[in-house]
């Protein structure tokens, strides 16, 4: 799991200052990773299946509604980065706020994915977003 969130956070180069790499790989990537995935699907299920289903709110479940859980996410993802990297007591550098972006587009990704695979069992937003 670690070689997985490596690859998919070292797309933007290798950590800064590179005396903290082992810090990022070890701790940082798999941390940041395995978050933002539980949000994006926590964020999906309340969002398909507690609100539309559950609720049976019938009023959001437009395309509108979605993008703001899409956007929740994202800067949830953002911010989950920035927390872990500074729980981790890393050099104030500018590739943490690159990571946090690059964590949010993994973010936005996560969602639109959980959210391609889990709609169907919504009773209201079985077609949101398309």
């Amino acid at each position: 799991m670690k070689s997985f969130f490596r690859f998919l956070y070292e797309l933007i180069g290798s950590p800064q200052p590179p005396s903290e790499t082992p810090v990022y790989r070890e701790v940082i990537f798999p941390n940041v990773g395995l978050l933002t995935l539980a949000i994006s699907l926590a964020l999906v299920l309340v969002f398909y299946y507690l609100i539309n289903r559950a609720m049976g709110v019938a009023t959001f479940n437009k395309g509108r509604h979605w993008a703001i859980f899409l956007i929740a996410n994202a800067i949830i993802a953002f911010i989950i980065a920035l927390v872990q990297c500074n729980s981790q007591q890393v050099a104030e550098h500018s590739y943490v706020y690159w990571l946090a972006t690059l964590n949010a587009v993994y973010g936005l990704l996560w969602f639109f994915l959980f959210s391609l695979i889990l709609r169907r069992g919504s009773t209201n937003a079985s077609t949101t977003p398309f």
